[in-house]
């Protein structure tokens, strides 16, 4: 699939389905969390609706709604036609609200925005999608496909493998661990925070790399140098424009090169 998940509209779009679905499946008078938490759910195990990572990601998807005015404001001059794209965008507003509480149930989130969960018949959600190809058309991101996110995946975690079987000592592979398990968990939620997360996890590893030399040398002799700057250049490429890929792949390596001293 080649579906863009960096457009704020397409991610609550997404994200809205994906919450009337879980909804028709636990039950309309199940608590409004337990639908979020399926929605929200990026990983093999299910999101605890007391956790942490829940309320955080719940808070993030309560942001959405402002994201998409501002990214119409940026690029819509006409206020008729921002109104006339922005106007239902309300009633997914009163939603998010009413899903502050954990004893609403899901039939209380949905009547704001969806009869009984029908997403097909939902005005709110069809018009989302004119959003979403406003934003296209304006170029406002770069989206990241899910085979992108899949084979990225794939790197990190046979990378992460790599790395406990490695013989590096256990202040170097927490250090690793940590800065792949930071870029993995802005990948797998990609659909809710878009591709911000994935640069800053990504920038803070490259720049982490780059401030010790010694730890370069020590990966190169454990061979596992070249396995780390072609991850770092996948996560760079699929975050950039074509026609700039192979030279940031260039800089990359080079920069990692002079981190070896050569």
């Amino acid at each position: 699939m080649t579906e863009c998940v960096d457009n704020p509209a397409e991610r609550l779009h997404n994200l809205l389905l994906e919450f009337c679905q879980a909804g028709k499946e636990l039950g309309p008078n199940s608590s409004n969390w337990n639908a979020w938490a399926r929605a929200l759910t990026y990983e093999d195990s299910p999101l605890a609706t007391d956790s942490p990572e829940f309320f955080e990601r719940l808070a993030t998807a309560m942001t959405l709604p402002q994201q998409i005015r501002q990214a119409i404001a940026a690029v819509v001059t006409d206020p008729v036609r921002q109104d006339y794209l922005l106007g239902p965008l309300a009633s997914v507003e009163a939603a998010m609200r009413a899903s502050t509480q954990v004893a609403h149930q899901v039939s209380h989130v949905w009547q704001h925005f969806s009869k009984d969960g029908d997403a097909d018949s939902s005005a709110a959600i069809y018009s989302l999608l004119g959003c979403v190809h406003e934003l296209r058309s304006a170029h406002v991101e770069t989206g990241l496909t899910e085979a992108d996110g899949q084979n990225l995946t794939d790197m990190i975690n046979d990378l992460i493998e790599a790395v406990l079987a490695s013989e590096l000592d256990e202040a170097d592979k927490q250090f690793l661990l940590t800065r792949l398990n930071d870029m993995l968990a802005a990948i797998q939620q990609a659909r809710l925070r878009g591709r911000y997360a994935i640069e800053t996890a990504t920038d803070a590893a490259h720049g982490a790399l780059l401030r010790r030399p010694n730890l370069i040398q020590r990966l190169h002799n454990a061979q596992l140098l070249e396995r780390l700057a072609n991850l770092i250049n996948k996560m760079h490429a699929v975050l950039t424009l074509a026609s700039q890929t192979a030279q940031l792949g260039q800089d990359t390596a080079h920069m990692l090169e002079r981190g070896l001293g050569n």
